[in-house]
């Protein structure tokens, strides 16, 4: 497992908030440094949840996963594309997360995102 697909996978175990993702990878608080990883955590982020290995939530509440909607699969892109998506967000305004979908990543094979 890559240093990125560990990340996610940390990062959906405790159903955190895209932002987060990127502040974990970065390892740092400054914004313009999460801008990098983006594009990778889009594709592997529409790459498992397309073979559901993850779930996106979308809500104004805290946890989101818990009160928020499910984005439907033909909406994931869409919503990873959005940079607002992946923007800091306070209460109430609407937030993203990512979990662990019904396929467990045991079953993930090398290359399987390539």
């Amino acid at each position: 497992m890559s240093e990125d697909e560990y990340c996610l996978h940390v990062n959906a175990r405790e159903g955190s908030l895209l932002w987060m993702v990127l502040a974990d990878r970065a390892q740092s608080e400054d914004e313009r440094e999460w801008v990098q990883y983006i594009p990778v955590f889009t594709k592997l982020i529409e790459c498992w949840s397309s073979m559901g290995f993850v779930r996106l939530f979308r809500g104004t509440e805290f946890p989101v996963d818990i009160s928020g909607e499910e984005v439907p699969a033909e909406k994931v892109s869409e919503l990873l594309g959005d940079a607002s998506s992946w923007a800091y967000v306070e209460e109430p305004q609407p937030a993203i997360c990512v979990v662990l979908g019904d396929r467990d990543l045991v079953e993930l094979k090398d290359g399987m995102c390539d």
